[in-house]
């Protein structure tokens, strides 16, 4: 057992380099189904070095065979790699005048295979591992944040198990010790540990996307940290990307949303609700859904409340009603299910008016317990998901929702919109969640 352990950067290497092999298959007879007959043999291109060698460099630089990293920091990471490689070996060919000897098919097709399945390829062989033992290492966390240490102990991807005898591995949450605290930690436990892991204090930023600047002889280090979404090409960037997968979105789901205006006008004659959210800069606008409520939604709230005082601080807490809810129908139940009743708000995020990703867009009677937050969450569109809704849906608290939307704010980056897109999917289909 500890053999494979110590031999895993080797054997993570090899499956790579099995996987680029696969995704050479896949482009070879992909040109020949698609294109024509290769007048080139196989073999060729599976000894061309270059096609393995770049990648394997690129991601090793990376420390993706020595560090840890989270499933989408990684996948991230390997294709950032796959893109440089990709115009390191065209130029590598055209340098060396034998860009005629291959099938440029065959090479931008093997990378695109590549993006494909070594992310797929390391979910599913970190997981056998894991379960098999040779992924698995000791670490213990001090600090009591059950969040926290769920994300780490419960990560199949990560590894890390709690230790029962000797740690491997130590995280240091600093944002629950006092200073003098993790001065002592910190000191005794990187004499113990290679490997110690710190959680900073400041938990409102992704520092993994800030640069460290070093001031030597003051022994001090600089944090830049930088308001993404400040910036206006990021936010031209956002805004394009918002509307062209929302045009997408909307020519595949126009069928789906056809059927369910058909079945709400035959069940109950409305079809579209209309609700003031506020949007960027504090403007209200008419967030459109389809009608999942009764038309006396309000009454039927304030009659249901007084005769279930448990419910009205359910409702004070999360303003929502987790279970069984009176204002909503039962074909509105199926839709609020899946998020079916959002669909048209494709049409405020090409109107302009919402994004895809975003902070939740609250009522205007919500901006007052927004506090100190207002400014900051009102200064994007609001979205039709965001990270508010892939960390917790409905289980969180309003208050919970307001700082992770702040978060989402300051930490802005078109990976993780699509990120947390990909993860809404999951998120929908959550029944324990949706409601």
């Amino acid at each position: 057992m500890k053999l494979f352990k110590r031999l895993m950067p080797l054997i993570l290497i090899i499956a790579d380099m099995t996987t680029i092999a696969l995704a050479l298959f896949l482009a070879y007879n992909s040109r020949a189904w698609i294109i024509e007959p290769n007048d080139i043999a196989f073999e060729k291109y599976l000894l061309f070095i270059p096609i393995y060698l770049v990648p394997i460099a690129l991601f090793a630089y990376e420390g993706l065979y020595r560090y840890r990293y989270d499933f989408w920091q990684e996948t991230r990471l390997i294709l950032q790699g796959i893109i440089l490689s990709a115009l390191i070996v065209f130029s590598y060919l055209a340098l060396t005048r034998s860009v005629e000897h291959y099938s440029r098919f065959v090479i931008v097709a093997t990378f695109f295979f590549m993006a494909l399945l070594l992310p797929l390829q390391k979910r599913l062989l970190k997981w056998l591992f894991f379960h098999i033992g040779w992924w698995k290492r000791e670490a213990k966390l001090y600090g009591d944040d059950d969040f926290l240490k769920k994300s780490i102990f419960e990560n199949s991807y990560l590894g890390y198990v709690e230790a029962s005898n000797g740690a491997k591995s130590v995280f240091v949450n600093a944002s629950e010790l006092q200073s003098d605290q993790v001065d002592r930690i910190l000191t005794e436990e990187i004499r113990k540990h290679h490997e110690l892991l710190f959680i900073p204090l400041l938990k409102d930023f992704n520092l993994s996307q800030s640069k460290i600047l070093e001031l030597f002889e003051s022994r001090a280090n600089l944090v830049l940290l930088t308001n993404r979404l400040a910036s206006p090409l990021n936010l031209v960037i956002k805004d394009l990307s918002d509307k062209l997968l929302a045009a997408l979105f909307f020519v595949t789901t126009l069928p789906l949303m056809g059927v369910i205006a058909g079945v709400l006008y035959l069940s109950q004659g409305s079809v579209l609700y209309r609700q003031k959210r506020l949007g960027k800069g504090g403007k209200v606008f008419e967030v459109l859904k389809f009608r999942t409520m009764h038309e006396n939604a309000q009454e039927l709230l304030e009659e249901y409340l007084k005769t279930h005082p448990q419910k009205a601080l359910e409702w004070r807490t999360y303003r929502k009603l987790r279970g069984y809810d009176p204002r909503v129908t039962k074909v509105g139940r199926l839709l609020r299910q899946y998020s079916l009743d959002e669909l048209p708000q494709l049409f405020n995020v090409l109107k302009g008016e919402m994004s895809l990703v975003g902070p939740r867009p609250y009522i205007p009677q919500e901006l007052e317990k927004l506090d100190e937050h207002k400014e900051i969450i009102l200064s994007v569109k609001p979205g039709i998901t965001g990270l508010w809704q892939v960390l917790g849906r409905n289980e969180l608290s309003f208050q919970e929702r307001i700082l992770i939307d702040r978060w989402y704010v300051y930490n802005w980056s078109l990976w993780g919109d699509l990120v947390i897109l990909l993860k809404t999917f999951k998120a929908i289909f959550d029944k324990h969640r949706a409601y």
